[in-house]
């Protein structure tokens, strides 16, 4: 929502949007661009799911290198490297995801928003998805670079993508994923957000997701992995109570999870 200053009293007055908030369930080929290689299945590995099971096919761009995190700071990069890929591709065969792409900038390195819009938008443009799911780079308490910069190079690659004089960067993609059929891109999902306007309720993939997220050991220590999955089930059953109250889920919703989705035309100075 816009907040517009009124001046006569000096209260702020919320001005919905006029852009009808898209259905990201009836998403059938999903682009997810995230920082890091655990982003999309800790924020959203239920929706993932969800989405596979009713016959979508989803793509993961992976900005980052992710050799920043791993917990072994004595193995050599090679390894690290190795295994880091090993989680990624277990967990998306936990979730059913389709492939990923991985970039390979510096892990909290100074890469910039510009050159990996550049590079989301080639993806974006052979694959042709009609929902892209990313970090929301308007998070105010976000403080890792690494998630706001994917994250807004992931919303602009989706207004621009569709602008034939903006030019991209050529990102060599798997054959399997190239399209020939070009679709209009319906709806951009945000998640780790604060300004949800989406609640998906995961209750019955629950389990199928923090099993995914398992896999990412080379980031977090068995405690810390322990702690992690069981403040993602507390987690879910808030957003579930949020959704809730708000009337946005059934009552018998145990657990869910929340996103801010909006049109790409709400994207582009329109309300």
């Amino acid at each position: 929502m816009l907040t517009i200053n009124n001046i006569a009293n000096n209260e702020f007055v919320q001005i919905p949007s006029l852009v009808p908030i898209p259905d990201i369930m009836q998403s059938k080929r999903v682009l997810a661009f995230q920082a890091h290689y655990d982003d999309t299945d800790i924020s959203v590995g239920g929706l993932i799911s969800l989405l596979i099971a009713q016959g979508a096919e989803i793509l993961y761009v992976t900005a980052t290198d992710d050799l920043a995190g791993i917990v072994d700071l004595d193995q050599k990069k090679e390894k690290a490297a190795r295994a880091l890929d090993d989680e990624s591709h277990n967990a998306m065969k936990i979730l059913g995801v389709s492939g990923l792409i991985q970039l390979g900038h510096p892990d909290a390195g100074d890469w910039t928003v510009h050159e990996v819009r550049k590079s989301f938008m080639s993806v974006i443009r052979q694959y042709q998805p009609d929902c892209v799911l990313t970090l929301d780079p308007w998070l105010g308490t976000e403080a890792h670079s690494d998630h706001y910069k994917s994250g807004f190079a992931a919303v602009e690659a989706s207004i621009l993508s569709y602008v034939p004089g903006v030019e991209d960067t050529h990102v060599t993609i798997p054959d399997q994923f190239i399209s020939s059929e070009q679709r209009d891109l319906k709806s951009v999902g945000m998640f780790t957000t604060s300004e949800a306007n989406c609640f998906i309720d995961i209750t019955r993939v629950l389990d199928q997701k923090l099993l995914a997220v398992s896999s990412y050991n080379s980031q977090f220590s068995p405690e810390d992995m322990k702690n992690l999955l069981n403040n993602l089930k507390n987690r879910a059953k808030h957003i579930a109570k949020l959704g809730r109250d708000a009337g946005k889920l059934n009552s018998d919703v145990e657990y869910a999870e929340c996103l801010k989705v909006l049109s790409p035309n709400a994207l582009h100075a329109a309300r």
